[in-house]
């Protein structure tokens, strides 16, 4: 375990009223979370958002403002390590989502798109429940 926070950047993907969010496992669960990861050493976080959708999602992205942040603990008991995300908004177009070439087999099983009431509805994360809510 660490003393500090990991930092880490996540993508508000939104198209036709709907977010994208990647269904991984992690931990013993499912977890329905926005693209992204953690940012490595000396990297700068938009490049390191960018790389990240790149990896997970196989699309290059239009990098905007930032909407908020939230934060996780990792460990089944959530006694692992504190992860803070800030999250920007971001654009895909109309590229074609591919979650097979994750280079980091994050677990990712599923590419979805869900208005942001499904995700509220479905997410155990009360701070990522916050930034949707807060953003729609």
């Amino acid at each position: 375990m660490r003393d500090n926070p990991i930092p880490a950047v996540k993508a508000l993907i939104e198209r036709n009223g709907k977010l994208l969010v990647l269904k991984t496992l992690a931990d013993g669960g499912t977890y329905h979370v926005l693209p992204g990861g953690k940012i490595e050493y000396g990297e700068e976080p938009l490049a390191a958002l960018e790389r990240e959708l790149r990896e997970e999602i196989s699309c290059e992205a239009e990098i905007g403002g930032p909407v908020g942040m939230y934060h996780f603990f990792t460990g089944s008991e959530d006694d692992g390590e504190q992860v803070v995300l800030t999250v920007f908004e971001a654009d895909i177009g109309n590229q074609r989502i591919d979650i097979s070439n994750n280079p980091a087999d994050e677990g990712i099983e599923e590419a979805l798109w869900m208005s942001p009431e499904e995700l509220v509805n479905i997410s155990d994360n009360d701070s990522l429940k916050e930034l949707i809510q807060e953003n729609f």
